[in-house]
């Protein structure tokens, strides 16, 4: 049995049990691969923030998580506040949306168990409806473009 269908049968016997992201570098580099059209769509969504590299960056340093499925993937990352609010963020979602949404409580688990308070996640409106749970509509997020945004195709 794979990682993935031990993953999978773990959370279909207990939907709260914590989901750990990859954590070995060169598994976590070969499903970052894999997973990256996903990933890349995600980011296209409302403009790139950042390219390949850097979000392998941000995962190779442990500033974010990669959650894999096998035709999905999450990408998430801790933001702590000032006042001490630790919030667990979705940054990146991409893929198949029932098997996301099969993802998220053993994510949260994982994310509550490393002292997150809170988790959230920007995106489309129809993310506050797909999400599983008691998700509360947050702050809204307004975006203004002062230059020409930059296209996709120059950000890879």
């Amino acid at each position: 049995m794979d990682r993935l269908e031990e993953e999978a049968q773990t959370s279909d016997n207990c939907a709260s049990a914590p989901l750990a992201p990859i954590s070995e570098l060169t598994q976590l580099r070969a499903q970052f691969e894999r997973c990256w059209p996903w990933l890349w769509t995600s980011l296209c969504e409302f403009g790139p923030t950042h390219n390949k590299e850097q979000v392998w960056l941000r995962l190779a340093s442990r500033k974010a998580f990669l959650w894999p499925g096998k035709s999905c993937a999450i990408i998430g990352e801790f933001i702590l506040y000032p006042i001490g609010l630790r919030t667990f963020n979705y940054w990146l979602q991409g893929g198949e949306l029932t098997e996301l949404k099969s993802l998220h409580d053993g994510v949260e688990a994982w994310a509550k168990g490393r002292g997150a308070q809170q988790a959230r996640g920007e995106g489309r409106q129809g993310w506050l409806r797909a999400m599983t749970g008691e998700w509360e509509k947050g702050a809204t997020v307004r975006t203004k473009w002062l230059i020409r945004p930059p296209s996709s195709s120059n950000v890879t």
